[in-house]
């Protein structure tokens, strides 16, 4: 399978959100998946990278040509993917991508994760959608979403876009349940 993992180019987080980054890498290593993801040599992007290629895993870097230009790529991808900007990077997680990981992260994750459910909910993509809570960072995010429905923007079944699990064990587990069923 190959998993798209959005996550935060930035190191300077708390050592939970680090592990779950590599929990979540080691994860998709042993179990013989590929990483496609962002790509960079910082942050959690870098963890989640290095720790997938440690447990034999495949990693998958789609990158814009910006990134690299600023030496941000990550050197010992299996595959790099450079794009012409943002929004082709986005194009190509979609094509490449079956299932959705979103670990902790800051704008760039966010609206990368609320792109792909908002085109699971006009019936664009199937895959699963993931959110890692790592210690409650993404709990503003799952209110507005309750708000969001509670208000009449967006209807009842949304609970059905995406699931919400609190660390990077629990999204393995759900992924395997999901993958033992295809």
């Amino acid at each position: 399978m190959n998993v798209c993992v959005f996550c935060a180019s930035s190191s300077a987080v708390a050592p939970a959100f680090v592990d779950a980054a590599a929990a979540l890498g080691t994860w998709i290593g042993k179990r013989g998946h590929t990483l496609v993801w962002g790509g960079c040599n910082v942050g959690l992007m870098d963890v989640v990278g290095k720790a997938t290629q440690a447990a034999g895993g495949r990693a998958i870097a789609v990158i814009p040509e910006f990134l690299v230009e600023r030496g941000l790529a990550y050197a010992t991808a299996d595959e790099r993917c450079v794009t012409v900007d943002m929004a082709a990077r986005k194009s190509e997680f979609r094509r490449r991508a079956q299932a959705y990981v979103a670990l902790p992260g800051g704008v760039g994750t966010w609206e990368e994760v609320l792109e792909v459910v908002a085109l699971k909910k006009l019936g664009r993509l199937v895959s699963p959608i993931v959110l890692v809570n790592v210690a409650g960072c993404y709990d503003p995010l799952v209110a507005q979403f309750e708000r969001s429905v509670r208000d009449g923007f967006t209807p009842p079944d949304a609970a059905s876009l995406l699931d919400v699990v609190g660390d990077a064990r629990a999204a393995a587990a759900l992924l395997d349940r999901r993958s033992e069923r295809a």
